[in-house]
């Protein structure tokens, strides 16, 4: 059901991961809400758009988590600014991604996001 190199736990959120995955329009939405940074409108949308669509009734937490468990299939590129937003968008994010980076983890960043996702990482204190 799932590709092999996605993060383990990820079947809990196949109800978000697969329909994402075909949906160009979505990942876009996405793509350009990290870019544009947690604080902006875009991101803000892009959560209240996915959180109505998908999350119903559901906590931000679930939120958080399906965004971190879900970083796999953005374009590589784009996995450091989505890595940031969730971070920087509450206690929900930062316990996602202490929560499920274990799975997501570095070698799914590009090389040259490396540095900054490290500092990210160590910024907000994950794994400590």
């Amino acid at each position: 059901m799932f590709a092999s190199d996605a993060p383990a736990p990820a079947a809990d959120f196949a109800f978000f991961r697969e329909p994402l995955k075909q949906t160009p329009a979505l990942i876009g939405q996405w793509r350009a809400a990290a870019k544009a940074g947690s604080g902006s409108e875009a991101w803000a949308q892009f959560i209240a758009d996915i959180s109505e669509r998908f999350f119903k009734g559901s906590r931000k937490q679930r939120v958080m988590d399906a965004l971190v468990l879900s970083l796999d299939i953005l374009p590589p590129r784009d996995r450091a600014d989505a890595l940031a937003c969730v971070l920087a968008d509450g206690v929900e994010g930062n316990a996602a991604v202490e929560e499920f980076w274990a799975f997501v983890g570095m070698e799914r960043i590009p090389d040259a996001d490396k540095a900054r996702v490290a500092e990210l990482i160590h910024r907000y204190g994950i794994g400590t």
